[in-house]
């Protein structure tokens, strides 16, 4: 991967851009490596965190909106004919449309926080014709907290950020947004029913 580290040392914003919208299409270079890397440039001053969140979320986005475009345009067939090109097997096209078959357009906000299909749910989603309004805000709800947690922790890590890659982040990153997701849906919930217990005493007090 030196390659990668000279073409963001020497392009900075423009090659984490480029790179990130690549993954997002399929292309097996690790947002790991890229946002991992991203963040120890923070660390050294070359990149400021806004801006290399900002360039690795809006990257996502054009990844993914290209993907969609691929799926929705190109179909099944075309998808089975070429997949090769978009570096996909039988096995990864089939989980990510098993996923979306079940989940709708829930699933590519989840989607994107799973192991193996973060970027191809995009594709099922395309074929699948979803509407491409709520497609753009799941993609970006979902694509935030991966891109801004990667890039914190190769920046903590200064030096050090190369440590990322012993560890399987995708399903680390998406435990910790499940489970925050989670939280937040049962606190929701708690507060709802709270509601409208207070909304039944107050009826039940006028009468």
């Amino acid at each position: 991967m030196d390659w990668l580290y000279l073409f963001m040392e020497d392009y900075g914003y423009w090659a984490l851009f480029l790179t990130m919208v690549a993954e997002n299409m399929n292309i097996p270079i690790p947002s790991e490596v890229v946002l991992g890397f991203a963040g120890y440039l923070v660390h050294r001053g070359t990149f400021t965190y806004t801006l290399a969140c900002v360039v690795g979320v809006a990257a996502g986005l054009v990844g993914s909106l290209l993907s969609y475009a691929i799926g929705y345009y190109g179909g099944r067939p075309f998808l089975q004919k070429h997949k090769h090109l978009f570096f996909l097997s039988q096995t990864k096209l089939s989980s990510a449309d098993d996923w979306f078959a079940r989940y709708g357009g829930i699933a590519v906000l989840t989607g994107r926080l799973l192991p193996g299909i973060r970027t191809f749910i995009s594709l099922p989603a395309g074929m699948a014709r979803y509407p491409l309004k709520p497609f753009i805000w799941y993609t970006v709800i979902g694509t935030i907290p991966w891109t801004m947690l990667l890039v914190w922790l190769g920046f903590q890590l200064g030096e050090h950020w190369e440590n990322l890659l012993t560890y399987d982040m995708e399903l680390f990153i998406g435990s910790v947004v499940v489970a925050a997701l989670a939280y937040a849906y049962y606190h929701y919930l708690r507060k709802r029913r709270s509601q409208n217990s207070q909304n039944a005493n107050r009826s039940h007090d006028d009468k």
